[in-house]
């Protein structure tokens, strides 16, 4: 099938072939565990067991023929490929780990569909196309200002996403200040007496 379709994939032929590729499989595990980004980059550049994808390749072969005795500003994308090399590549594991679903922390919209026994919820300010403020102050109230409309639903739905997780405890933890109206509004959602203001 590769001959077929061009590829240059390795054959397999012998049993020393198998052996060859076990060895610089478990190399190449042993270097993941302890090495850099660079480090396994390096070893897959160097043996080719596997190959590198070419576009990876091609990113390291422009950065290894770069001359810096020429222009000695780097490229800033040569530049973050380089800062890039030095992370441990544990942190590769653990973002795979976590985009995969196996981490005890998820963004809002990660949550969608999922259920969890405790949740806590952190509300902050820190996103433009969110204000869970604002939101639940307008909620209180009989009409929305003019052309707030799309973003208060938005955050409604949101909220009630984030909100509606646990199967058994939930906290709401808001790391920004919140008005009357919106604490109005929290305590005729969740009751009065489950808000405790910050120290």
């Amino acid at each position: 099938m590769f001959e077929v379709f061009g590829g240059a994939t390795p054959q397999l032929r012998s049993h020393s072939d198998k052996e060859s590729w076990h060895n610089a499989m478990m190399q190449l595990l042993a270097i993941r565990e302890t090495g850099t980004i660079g480090e396994v980059v390096e070893y897959l550049r160097t043996h080719r067991k596997p190959r590198l994808p070419d576009n990876v390749e091609k990113h390291e072969q422009e950065l290894l023929n770069y001359d810096r005795t020429v222009d000695a500003e780097i490229p800033r994308r040569l530049k973050e490929l380089e800062k890039l090399k030095d992370i441990p590549y544990s942190e590769v594991k653990s973002l795979r780990r976590y985009l995969d679903g196996h981490s005890p922390f998820e963004t809002k919209h990660g949550v969608k569909g999922a259920e969890f026994e405790n949740v806590l919820v952190v509300v902050g300010r820190g996103w433009n196309q969110y204000n869970f403020g604002e939101m639940l102050g307008f909620a209180g109230e009989q009409m929305l200002p003019a052309g707030k409309e799309d973003s208060f639903e938005r955050n409604r739905n949101l909220f009630y996403v984030a909100c509606s997780r646990p199967q058994k405890r939930l906290a709401i933890l808001f790391t920004q200040a919140l008005s009357p109206e919106a604490l109005a509004t929290l305590g005729n959602w969740f009751g009065v007496d489950t808000i405790e203001p910050a120290p």
